[in-house]
């Protein structure tokens, strides 16, 4: 089938453009097997007009008249449909032959494609939340980029290089994010993708893309012990918290929140396991309540990333609250602990313990928030395992990782992953939030914050333990919980000398 034909065919699902979109991609995988070819002979213009398709400017005519079309119409509907069918029918009969014909049909779909691109880079203020593809979802994802992040100003004017993208056609489109089914694991739902909603009236968030700054509160938790990690079958464990726990776990949790709060937070990370399901339901409440009845409380307050904790269904799940308390999604771990040690001596594998999650990755969530960036959430072995994390970071060039953790190595779970996201993408700050009570004692570093950094010609991530100070240690077997206040300054100079990160440590309990 052409293109014409395919969309006839999937007509029933189209009920919006960006199910369109996700139309046009699959016909444009399914057709093309040598991506670099066709774009590079089929969609790039050359200096030298005979090595040019002589359909060029007719397909851009094409976006342009799709362009044109979708912002004449008030809404989506099965006319605004036909005339793009009838448009596309059109562009088809005047293609002229070059090539290979079935590249050369195929283009007609990448620049239909083009012109929704094109059209949807102009629909930023539509906080829809994706994938925008809502009816048609065969074998991609659709969502939208906003270009403008807390750190845009200090990268353009400090020169960082431009990110290092394959050769693929998603990769032509400035404000379309396509993901493919085939990159997900069996079993994932395709990430959510919100806009945090903000008022044009609300002073003290909208003032944060001039302030440049953001405050970044890590809540390690406290070294008492909170669960056990009983084996249920075979090797694999679950969670299981303590009776002591259960009974003090909300008012300490909100105790925390509330100094996190006066510390003028804009982001609040829990570690991963501490935040049982009805800790998180009771951050959501405390901070729906108090939004209503006096929400200058709140100050500048975006979200809480409200730890992860372990479900009756057997999933380690972490839930990301907005400042009024919306729940603005889940996060399932994906990436299962697995301690699989080696005996040096023997050379055989020790008792193997081995993370039980029953329904791994099947939800999360991106947060977009208007002019201060991507945020994403991810928990501990979902990093460490250089595996999907990585690629949906890049794939949606997150400005901010939020990682809750549960680990008793900092440097060999995160230090190299978090540097390799935060080159590779150029702008990715990221913040690991670790729970002490997963740690030895005498081991300080409560966190870790990665931040982008521009060394002579080459992007670099760098590095940061978030630790308590010398006065502070003494008190650290015996805390009762504590909070990291972390500033990330993006004015350029800050930036530019590699000293966007600065923390204070103070005693919540």
């Amino acid at each position: 089938m052409n293109i014409y034909e395919t969309i006839e065919h999937n007509r029933e699902n189209i009920k919006s453009v960006y199910d369109l979109a996700a139309v046009c991609y699959d016909y444009l995988l399914a057709q093309i097997e040598n991506q670099i070819i066709f774009i590079g002979k089929y969609v790039e213009f050359s200096d030298n007009v005979r090595q040019n398709n002589p359909n060029q400017k007719s397909l851009l005519k094409f976006s342009d008249s799709v362009k044109a079309l979708l912002f004449a119409a008030e809404y989506w509907s099965d006319e605004v449909l036909n005339e793009i069918l009838s448009m596309t029918l059109s562009a088809e009969s005047r293609l002229k032959p070059f090539r290979d014909a079935d590249y050369n049909e195929a283009a007609i779909a990448y620049f239909l494609l083009l012109g929704i691109d094109l059209y949807a880079e102009c629909q930023l203020e539509n906080n829809q939340d994706a994938p925008l593809n809502q009816s048609y979802q065969v074998n991609s994802f659709i969502y939208r980029r906003r270009k403008a992040s807390i750190l845009s100003c200090a990268a353009e004017e400090i020169e960082f290089r431009e990110i290092i993208q394959a050769v693929e056609i998603r990769n032509n489109f400035s404000c379309l994010i396509i993901l493919e089914k085939s990159e997900m694991k069996p079993g994932m739902l395709p990430p959510k993708m919100v806009t945090l909603s903000i008022d044009k009236e609300d002073f003290a968030r909208n003032s944060l893309i001039q302030d440049q700054t953001l405050n970044v509160v890590c809540i390690p938790w406290g070294k008492e012990q909170t669960c056990n990690f009983p084996k249920i079958q075979g090797n694999t464990f679950r969670v299981e918290y303590l009776d002591s726990y259960k009974t003090a776990c909300v008012t300490k949790a909100l105790t925390l929140l509330k100094a996190a709060i006066r510390r003028k937070a804009n982001i609040i990370i829990f570690p991963e396991y501490v935040c049982c399901p009805e800790v998180q339901e009771a951050i959501g409440t405390y901070l729906k309540e108090t939004y209503r009845q006096t929400p200058e409380k709140m100050g500048a307050l975006l979200m809480v990333i409200a730890g992860s904790g372990w479900t009756d269904d057997d999933n380690n799940v972490a839930r990301i609250y907005s400042y009024s308390g919306v729940l603005l999604g889940k996060y399932y771990k994906y990436a299962a602990y697995d301690d699989r040690e080696i005996d040096l001596q023997t050379g055989m594998s020790k008792e193997r313990l081995i993370e039980g999650l029953h329904d791994p990755g099947k939800e999360s969530v991106i947060v977009d928030v208007p002019n201060v960036g991507i945020v994403m959430t991810a928990i501990c072995r979902d990093i460490s395992n250089w595996d999907y994390s990585e690629k949906i970071a890049r794939l949606f060039q997150a400005d901010f990782l939020m990682v809750p953790a549960w680990s008793s190595s900092l440097n060999h779970a995160f230090i190299n992953q978090l540097k390799s996201i935060t080159a590779a993408n150029t702008n990715t700050c990221a913040v690991v939030c670790n729970c002490c009570g997963a740690q030895k004692s005498g081991i300080l570093e409560k966190g870790v914050v990665v931040t982008p950094y521009k060394d002579n010609t080459l992007m670099t991530g760098k590095l940061r333990f978030i630790s308590p100070n010398k006065r502070s240690v003494k008190r650290c077997d015996t805390c009762k919980g504590c909070i990291f206040s972390l500033t990330l300054s993006f004015k350029p100079q800050d930036v530019g000398n590699g000293q966007i990160a600065r923390y204070i440590h103070s005693f919540g309990l």
